[in-house]
């Protein structure tokens, strides 16, 4: 593929659905201990972490789209999350 095709918007999303979607899978199906408290919400803090060095890396690279497309994702997802559970910070 050449730097054109790859600089989509869709790339960005289905690549930022991808740490998101692993942390909802170990959230669901595991009993994994993460140090922040809450398992729910340190992994899907882990996710949108990884999501952050992704789009750090898009931008370096001038694929605009695709990291906009890793943030957009990331964003609807965190609000999704934020209005489905009642997540506890205290």
């Amino acid at each position: 593929m050449n730097q054109m095709q790859q600089n989509s918007l869709l790339l960005g999303l289905s690549i930022g659905l991808l740490a998101p979607l692993c942390a909802h899978i170990l959230t669901t199906f595991t009993t994994l201990s993460v140090p922040f408290g809450s398992k729910q919400l340190g992994l899907y803090v882990i996710a949108a972490l990884i999501n952050l060095f992704v789009v750090r890396y898009f931008y370096r690279k001038g694929l605009e789209k695709a990291a906009r497309g890793v943030i957009l994702i990331t964003f609807v997802l965190a609000m999704l999350l934020i209005f489905t559970t009642k997540l506890s910070l205290t």
